[in-house]
């Protein structure tokens, strides 16, 4: 289907630190006579990867053409206008207008590295998390003016093991999917699907810092799966302590069956070499990695408080 392409231009980058998928994309374009350019934002260019210095550096070492730009323009891709080009959009921060797209039409795709309709949006995994829900499906679409919309021409299912509790180790668990899907999709090995509207899901971008607070009315389970969502490589989900904010990453659910009264949720009864034991409304969870102000002491007894005008700002709040 996609013989004749002999460009792609890739709009967005890579994920922060990490070494993909752009670059793995670009290299399997590389291996096929290909040409690749690359347009970022100001952001993402400067990303950091996992082991190779920054995006631009990557870049600049494989000797690939780029640019950064603040704001994504009719006059910034019309000079790539050609029916041998191809447009393909990865972790973009801009939404492409319907002239964009024209300029290219049927060669203007999205990787979504989630499942197409049921997890729209800019962060699926964040929110997939925290239903704890523990698989997905890799999408290849087209884009369509309207976010995550457009027709579905390759995926690839992923179920994720018990070891996967955060955003890091979920990209990292399908980084060889990721390479499979791309491959396939420019082999043409591809099924175009129409979206069912009736089975979609929108979630918007989530804020560690404006969204990232624990409610201390949730279960165990539930505060357990909201602090994956903020996990690495975030700062983790926020409370406080003694007015000081306080982050826990790597929570996990323990004391499942011990019945605790409401008033105990948010008491420090337990702390020892493997965390720091908290009480919710159902069961206790162990943090693992707690930061807390220089100087903030951590005993048994002292109690996790969310001001309620801190919760309720972190629902309305949306980026």
């Amino acid at each position: 289907m996609f013989s004749e392409i002999s460009k792609i231009i890739f709009i967005g980058g890579n994920r922060f630190n990490e070494d993909g998928p752009l670059l793995s994309f670009i290299d399997i374009c590389k291996n096929r006579g290909i040409d690749v350019e690359v347009i970022s934002d100001k952001e993402r260019i400067n990303y950091p990867s996992a082991t190779m210095g920054t995006l631009a550096e990557c870049l600049k070492k494989n000797g690939i053409n780029f640019s950064s730009v603040d704001k994504l323009t009719i006059g910034t891709l019309i000079k790539y206008k050609d029916e041998s080009t191809l447009v393909f959009c990865i972790n973009c921060k801009w939404i492409l207008s319907r002239e964009m797209i024209e300029l290219f039409p049927g060669r203007v795709f999205n990787y979504h590295n989630s499942a197409l309709p049921e997890q729209r949006g800019a962060a699926c995994h964040s929110w997939r998390l925290m239903q704890n829900i523990n698989f997905t499906r890799l999408t290849i679409h087209e884009v369509s003016p309207e976010i995550d919309k457009g027709k579905v021409y390759v995926q690839d299912e992923v179920i994720f093991d018990n070891n996967t509790h955060n955003l890091t180790q979920s990209y990292r668990f399908f980084v060889s999917q990721e390479i499979r899907l791309f491959s396939n999709f420019l082999d043409g090995n591809i099924k175009i699907t129409s979206q069912k509207e009736k089975d979609s899901f929108y979630w918007p971008r989530l804020s560690t810092q404006a969204n990232g607070y624990i409610d201390w009315s949730w279960s165990a389970l539930e505060i357990v799966s909201f602090c994956n969502a903020f996990d690495d490589p975030f700062d983790g989900a926020s409370t406080f302590l003694s007015n000081s904010q306080v982050h826990f990453r790597n929570v996990i659910k323990i004391d499942e069956d011990y019945s605790f009264h409401p008033f105990q949720a948010g008491l420090i009864y337990r702390v020892n070499d493997s965390g720091v034991y908290i009480a919710t409304c159902k069961g206790g969870i162990c943090v693992k990695d707690l930061k807390a102000d220089k100087g903030s002491k951590i005993r048994v007894g002292l109690r996790f408080v969310t001001p309620p005008e801190i919760l309720f700002s972190a629902l309305i709040t949306t980026t």
